[in-house]
Parts: structure tokens; C-alpha cells; sequence
């Protein structure tokens, strides 16, 4: 268990520079104040990342992946150099909204598995005059570290086969403060050219289907028309990315809400996916309503609020109306599938 190499490099943003510049870099010693708070990181990295993320395939289709191959390439021979080249893609894709950073690989055995933790920190700017192009020293790299100790980017890869594996991943980004933000795009998505484990399609699916469970299985009529005007404004949400949480917060949901809908996927509410409307709309399209003298009002969920008007009457009922032409009328052996059914 325990960590073999430790390389850290200064990373500055150079995202469409065109000059080049050789980044410094050192190995880290195994021991002393900096090696114990890495080690701390290192042997957490798999509870502390959260995020499940996969390395995508090329564009042709087929199974490759360049920061995948120098991550494996590193692994395999864990030197400066083969670190630097890390650390150069990393640059690549950095603008100066975030900053320079430092850049940790942390590399060890865990019994028969290959393991590796990439963090970034953000650097303190009025400290970088002590940076030398070709080195850092571990003073420097304490300096800035402690200043940024529970404020930084980290994946985690772990797998027996070089060869076979370091295909998933998991990742964390404590820069974020808000758990309903996305993890920086340019650290998954440019970077490690991977996107979330969880498809939009799948977690998509997962969230409706467990609003609809939550709406059928409650007997409180609150939560039960709290789920419905969710749906209802669930489409503002089209492209975003997030956890199932997240979209229960941004869809305004009460606690006792989101505490229905979260036992019904009580494993999944972390997991970050991009929200599919079609997906979406698939599982909860049509938003009904049954009154108790036998009216069902039926709409889809967007627009129902809008097709009925709602009118509040005395002792606690309600008066809907609508106006328009028909278009069909039949006769059905049962009643409309709705929500909260």
C-alpha cells in the first residue's frame, strides 16, 4: 500500500499559445510534512473521489485514448520525464480563468494493482517568484500546498493490467463548492478526455423513474403535486449536468420530497450524468390529475399548467377549466396511467 513516486510539476495556462516553455518539475522525497499530507490524499483518493468517469474511445471508435496511454505509460515507469508530459497536456488545456497549479502524480502498489492519483492545486501568485524554470524545491512546493490543502482537482485510477485496465476512474474536484455545479469541463472532459461513467440516458432514466416511484408510493397529496410541478419545470433543466440531487435542488423540491425520491435509488443520488429531456419526457410526458368526483385532467407535464387553469373553492376544493376544440373521444376499459398512481 504503500507510494513508490512522487513527481509534481508547475502547470501555467497555455490553452491556444503557441509558445513553448519547459515546465519545472521535481520528484517529491518519501518522507517529511509534504509526503504526509499526499500520502493522506493518496490513501483516500478512492472515498474522497465520488464521481465515476471512463476514458473515451477515438474517434474512430477503437480502444485508445492519449492521456490514457501516458498515464499508463507513466505507471508503468514512473520518471520526471514521462511526468512532464503529463503535466505539458495538462497545460494545453488551461486557461487563465484557472490559473496556474500544481500538478502531484502519485503513483504505488496496492497488492497486485497499479494505482495513481493526479491532483491539481492552485498556485499563490505572489509566491512564484521563487519558481525555477528547471526545478522546484520542496520548500516552494510546501509554500503553496499549504495554502490550498482542502482546495484541489484529483482522479484516481486503480487495475492489475496495464494492458487491460485503467479504463474508469474516479474523480473529485473540491474547488467546487456547490454541490450542484459540475466538475470543471476542462479537467474531465479536455484533459482526461472522458466523460461520466453514469450516461445521460441512464441517469436520466434513473431520476424519472424514481420520481414517478415516489409519486405512486406516497400518501402525501403535498409531495405528490410537489413531484408534479417538478416534472412540469423538470425541461429548464435540458443539458445540464449534475447529480440526482442536484437537479432535486434545482428543481426547488422540499426535503421531505427529495428524501422520498432518494429512497427509491438510495446508491445513485451522487452519481453525475447530463440530463436528458427526450429521455425524460419518455418516463414522465403526461402529468394527471383525478379529482374525487371522478374527473381525471390529463395534459402533457410542461404544458399542463398552462392547458388547465386552477381555481381555488371553498372547503378546500379545487375549480379547473380549459378551453378548446375536440379532437377525439373514446371510451377505455381502465384508467389513464398517471403519476402518483
Amino acid at each position: 500500500m504503500a507510494i513508490e513516486y512522487i513527481h509534481s510539476f508547475l502547470v501555467h495556462p497555455r490553452k491556444n499559445r503557441s509558445d513553448i516553455r519547459k515546465i519545472g518539475g521535481t520528484a517529491v522525497p518519501l518522507n517529511g510534512k509534504l509526503f504526509g499530507l499526499l500520502d493522506e490524499i493518496y490513501s483516500a483518493a478512492e472515498q474522497q473521489c465520488t464521481i465515476d468517469i471512463a476514458f473515451n474511445p477515438s474517434a474512430s471508435g477503437t480502444q485508445d485514448n492519449a492521456c490514457r496511454a501516458l498515464f499508463i505509460d507513466y505507471v508503468g515507469s514512473p520518471t520526471l520525464a514521462r511526468g512532464r508530459r503529463i503535466a505539458e497536456r495538462l497545460e494545453t488545456v488551461t486557461t487563465r480563468r484557472s490559473g496556474m497549479g500544481l500538478l502531484f502524480l502519485i503513483a504505488g502498489k496496492e497488492g497486485r494493482d497499479y494505482k495513481i492519483v493526479v491532483s491539481r492545486f492552485p498556485t499563490d501568485v505572489a509566491i512564484l517568484a521563487e519558481e525555477n524554470r528547471e526545478e522546484l524545491s520542496v520548500e516552494f512546493l510546501e509554500r503553496v500546498f499549504m495554502k490550498n490543502a482542502t482546495a484541489y482537482k484529483a482522479v484516481v485510477y486503480r487495475h492489475a493490467s496495464l494492458k487491460a485496465g485503467f479504463w474508469t476512474g474516479r474523480a473529485v474536484d473540491r474547488q467546487i463548492n456547490d454541490r450542484v455545479a459540475q466538475i470543471s469541463d476542462y479537467w474531465i472532459a479536455d484533459f482526461l478526455v472522458s466523460d461520466f461513467e453514469v450516461t445521460g440516458a441512464a441517469g436520466t432514466r434513473r431520476l424519472a423513474q424514481a420520481m414517478r416511484n415516489a409519486a405512486r408510493a406516497s400518501t402525501n397529496l403535498e409531495i405528490k403535486s410537489e413531484i408534479a410541478a417538478a416534472v412540469t419545470l423538470a425541461k429548464s433543466l435540458k443539458g445540464k449536468k449534475s447529480t440526482t440531487l442536484g437537479f432535486e435542488t434545482l428543481l426547488n423540491l422540499s426535503k421531505e420530497a427529495i428524501s422520498a425520491i432518494n429512497a427509491q435509488i438510495p446508491d445513485h443520488v451522487d452519481d453525475q450524468f447530463l440530463f436528458d429531456w427526450n429521455e425524460f419526457s419518455q418516463y414522465l410526458a403526461y402529468r394527471s390529475v383525478e379529482l374525487d368526483n371522478g374527473a381525471i385532467l390529463t395534459a402533457e407535464s410542461p404544458d399542463f399548467d398552462e392547458v388547465f387553469h386552477r381555481d381555488e373553492a371553498p372547503g378546500g376544493r379545487v375549480r379547473f377549466s380549459t378551453v378548446g376544440r375536440i379532437t377525439s373521444e373514446r371510451l377505455g376499459k381502465s384508467k389513464v396511467e398517471r403519476l402518483g398512481r
